[in-house]
């Protein structure tokens, strides 16, 4: 059996630190990890959908991307939310993100509103705000020219906000989840945070729910994902989903010129769903840039809780 040289793995250690290095200027504009099943992480990227589902909600989303590639980016996420009588939610997300050499780590509360308006209808407005923590291990790398980067840590504050009208059939949202800028990516010695909405993630999600049998028992779920950063292109999702007696769940995802995907999820009892994602890049340097996702979520209503709101009326 042939051993790869010395040489050779040095070769592909700078082949790969220039691939991670190459997204670093993109995940700092980007902020906010991609996620196939954004359906069911929504509080990730919008305070106003805390509350909007149950009377307690909480998920936990694991997601590693481009399998096999050495510093490929890896996200975890967990949040959790309530919401009482008066219409308040409440709710906070960690989320841990690392790429290559940096890791960076989310904690944020959210807070939301919600007024009725209508039998079915609902408006909701969120607030989230936090603090990220951040390790940036450049000094370690290696670099096609042989430059050092200083490590830095440091931390910054976050600020966001959302919009969410739903009915027991639709919904469309209106998010901004970062409008503050990370130093995160920084390689120079000053690491200030710069307080503007230049490389701020907008996005705008929908869906709905079409009612393909007599009895409910099979119901069709299309949803959408656009998201607008000025310094890169715009992204859109489109999913369809297929839902079996509310337990057995399966779907298609396409990402506009950039992946496609499926998924897979069981919901039991209406409480507990556990779902697969998987996507494939469609352009890269490589045909087997895979990604694996993983969420658990579980939905809990309480019986001596007098909601306020209707029991028909609820969000995806």
């Amino acid at each position: 059996m042939k051993y790869p040289s010395p040489a050779y793995s040095t070769i592909k250690k700078v082949f790969i630190l220039s691939i991670i290095l190459s997204c670093f200027n993109y995940t700092y504009a980007q902020q906010a990890p991609h996620y196939a099943q954004y359906l069911y992480n929504m509080q990730v990227i919008n305070p106003a959908f805390v509350g909007s589902k149950s009377d307690f909600n909480a998920a936990l989303l694991t997601r590693r991307q481009w399998t096999g590639v050495e510093g490929a980016p890896e996200t975890t996420t967990f949040s959790a939310n309530t919401r009482i009588n008066s219409g308040f939610g409440f709710g906070g997300t960690v989320i841990l993100d690392k790429i290559g050499l940096v890791e960076n780590t989310n904690l944020n509360l959210d807070v939301s509103y919600t007024i009725a308006t209508s039998q079915y209808g609902r408006l909701s407005f969120g607030v989230k705000g936090g603090l990220a923590l951040f390790e940036n291990n450049l000094a370690d790398g290696i670099t096609p020219d042989n430059d050092i980067y200083a490590s830095t840590t440091g931390r910054y504050g976050n600020l966001g906000f959302g919009f969410l009208y739903h009915t027991n059939k639709f919904f469309a949202a209106v998010s901004f989840p970062n409008i503050l800028d990370s130093p995160v990516f920084t390689i120079q010695d000053n690491i200030a945070t710069n307080v503007n909405l230049e490389n701020s993630n907008y996005f705008f999600t929908g869906g709905m729910r079409i009612n393909l049998s007599k009895f409910n028992d099979v119901v069709l779920q299309p949803s959408t994902m656009v998201r607008y950063i000025p310094s890169l292109p715009l992204s859109v999702d489109i999913n369809t989903n297929l839902i079996y007696k509310k337990t057995y769940e399966v779907g298609l995802s396409y990402r506009f010129q950039n992946s496609i995907g499926a998924l897979v999820a069981i919901t039991l009892n209406e409480k507990f769903r556990i779902g697969y994602a998987y996507e494939n890049q469609l352009t890269s340097i490589s045909n087997n840039l895979n990604t694996h996702e993983l969420i658990l979520r579980v939905d809990l209503k309480f019986e001596g809780n007098k909601r306020w709101l209707n029991e028909d009326c609820y969000c995806f």
